[in-house]
């Protein structure tokens, strides 16, 4: 049974960081994700973005500095006000969209050319979590391309950190089952997409980000800058899971 979240309530008490969007420039998931856009469009140029249960879309940003278009679709508004005011910052338009991933309102429907989430569809079980993984189809035109980031079940720093939080009873988050990549490619193809290869974060940053920097959170430290590296051998073991998944056309 899935466990429900007040992410009105964690959204008013995680501070609004106008530089957040430059520390996820710099990881190895945008990074794929600049390079999938290059290769398959040609330029972010006039393309249309979308961002399910988007938060306040910080991969969203990053692509409409690059010129996209770009939509941001969540059932709280209270994000999505806070979401305004970040591209404000920014000086960036962005439009808003009130609305449900399971119960998609029917102007985003088979309208973009990108559609992603980040920290969205670990939330979900059973016949659900193949159904958010499907909505991200339901919403590109064909031939577009969803950016699906999920938490890796294979990162032991994270994993660690969460059966910590879940032991003593302070885990905040409700329901949160991390994807391998067979399983959410599996989810991906039975929604009628095509699964591309995965790509994982840094495993160094996972160690610093759930490891170090919580334990001097808990002494009242400022936590580490979290590095970035790429060791491939060592990623797969990194939070970080990103899948491209591609609609047919």
């Amino acid at each position: 049974m899935e466990r429900l979240t007040d992410w009105d309530a964690q959204w008013r008490v995680e501070p609004l960081d106008p530089a957040a969007p430059d520390a996820e420039e710099r990881t190895p998931r945008w990074r794929a994700q600049e390079r999938l856009v290059v290769e398959r469009f040609g330029s972010f140029a006039d393309l249309e973005v979308v961002e399910l249960g988007a938060g306040r879309g910080l991969n969203a940003l990053l692509y409409a500095r690059r010129g996209a278009r770009v939509t941001l679709l969540d059932v709280s508004t209270l994000v999505l006000s806070q979401a305004e005011e970040l591209f404000g910052a920014h000086d960036l338009p962005v439009a808003l969209v009130e609305g449900d991933v399971f119960d998609l309102p029917p102007d985003v429907r088979g309208r973009f050319d990108v559609s992603m989430s980040f920290g969205l569809c670990e939330h979900f079980l059973a016949e659900r979590r193949r159904r958010v993984v499907g909505s991200h189809l339901e919403v590109l035109r064909p031939g577009g391309i969803a950016m699906i980031g999920v938490p890796n079940r294979y990162a032991p720093a994270y994993r660690l950190w969460m059966g910590v939080l879940k032991a003593r009873g302070s885990w905040p988050l409700g329901t949160e089952l991390p994807f391998s990549a067979r399983e959410l490619a599996t989810l991906a193809r039975a929604a009628g997409g095509e699964p591309l290869e995965p790509v994982y974060g840094s495993f160094a940053a996972s160690v610093v980000n759930h490891g170090v920097n919580q334990a001097l959170f808990k002494l009242g430290r400022r936590g580490l800058r979290v590095p970035q590296p790429s060791v491939p051998a060592l990623d797969r073991l990194g939070y970080e899971l990103l899948l491209p998944v591609v609609r047919p056309g």
